[in-house]
C-alpha cells in the first residue's frame, strides 16, 4: 500500500497503535520525548500485511510514576509484548528506542526475529556522552520547554521543515522535564559496547545523512549486521523516509 503523508491527528498519536492480523508481528519503539504516531506510516503501509504493535513506552513510565532506569523499561516493554500474545517479533527502535530494543536483544528478555535499529548512536561514543550530560544539564536548569525546543533544533532537525516537523518539536517539548532529563541521563550511564557482543539476532542499521550512529564501531562488536545511510535526511526518518523504513522492515521479515 503506498504511503501517504501523514495526517497531524495520526502522528500526533501517544497511545499504543496496535493494527493488522498478519501472522508476522513488526513491534516498534519510539524515541526520546516522542509519540507513537512517529511510526503512523510504517502502521498504516503494513498492517494489511502484518500485524504492527508501537509501543507507548513513555506514556507508561509516566503513568506509573517509574524511574528513567532502562531496566525497568525494558521490563515494562518485554511484559507489554508477551501480554498482547506477540511471539518473536521483528524489533524496531527509532532514537532513543532504538538503545531500547539494543538493550532487550542482548539481554534476551524474549525471543525476537531480528533487530531493526532507526537512527540510534549505538555504541555511544565518548564525546556524544560528555555533550548529552551537557544537554541535561542544560535541560534541568529549565526553563525546560525552550532549552528542550533548542537542543531538538539543533541536533535532530535537518531539512525538513513545514507542520509535521513543528508538531514533532511541539510533541517533544510538552514531554515532563524530569523524565526528558532522567533518560537523557540514563543514556550517558550505560557503557554499551561489550554488551552488544550478546546479540545473537540480525540486525540491521539504517542512518540519516547527519546521524552520529558509528556503523564500523557496531559492526566491531555484531559482525553480521548490516548497514544503510539515507541521504538527505534528518533524524526522523520514519516520517520523512517513510518508505525507505518500511523497505528495511519489510527486508529484515523476508531474511
Amino acid at each position: 500500500m503506498p504511503i501517504q503523508q501523514p495526517i497531524t491527528d495520526a502522528i500526533e498519536a501517544t497511545g499504543e497503535l496496535d493494527q493488522g492480523e498478519g501472522k508476522e508481528t513488526i513491534v516498534c519503539l519510539h524515541g526520546w520525548c516522542c509519540r507513537t504516531g512517529d511510526f503512523a506510516p510504517q502502521v498504516q503501509s503494513l498492517s494489511t500485511k502484518y500485524r504492527v504493535l508501537v509501543v507507548d513506552w513513555q506514556q507508561r513510565l509516566t503513568r506509573r510514576h517509574g524511574s528513567c532506569a532502562f531496566d525497568e523499561i525494558c521490563a515494562d516493554i518485554a511484559s507489554c509484548i508477551q501480554r498482547a500474545g506477540v511471539t518473536r517479533p521483528l524489533l524496531c527502535g527509532h532514537s532513543l528506542g532504538g538503545f531500547l530494543a539494543t538493550q532487550i536483544a542482548f539481554e534476551h528478555r524474549l525471543p525476537i526475529r531480528g533487530l531493526l535499529v532507526l537512527d540510534s548512536t549505538i555504541p555511544l561514543p565518548d564525546q556524544t556522552r560528555d555533550s548529552w550530560i551537557q544537554v541535561a544539564d542544560r535541560l534541568e536548569r529549565g526553563p525546560f520547554g525552550t532549552a528542550c525546543d533548542a537542543f531538538v533544533r539543533s541536533l535532530f532537525i535537518d531539512s525538513e521543515q513545514g507542520p509535521i516537523q513543528e508538531s514533532v518539536i511541539q510533541g517533544m517539548t510538552s514531554q515532563p522535564a524530569d523524565v526528558a532529563v532522567g533518560l537523557v541521563r540514563e543514556i550517558c550511564s550505560h557503557r554499551w559496547a561489550l554488551s552488544l557482543q550478546a546479540i545473537d539476532a540480525p540486525v540491521h542499521m539504517v542512518a540519516s545523512q547527519h546521524s552520529q550512529l558509528d556503523m564500523d564501531a557496531f559492526h566491531a562488536y555484531v559482525p553480521s549486521a548490516t548497514s544503510e545511510r539515507i541521504d538527505n535526511s534528518g533524524h526522523f526518518i520514519t516520517l520523512f523516509q517513510a518508505e525507505r523504513v518500511c523497505q528495511a522492515m519489510l527486508r529484515m521479515l523476508n531474511r
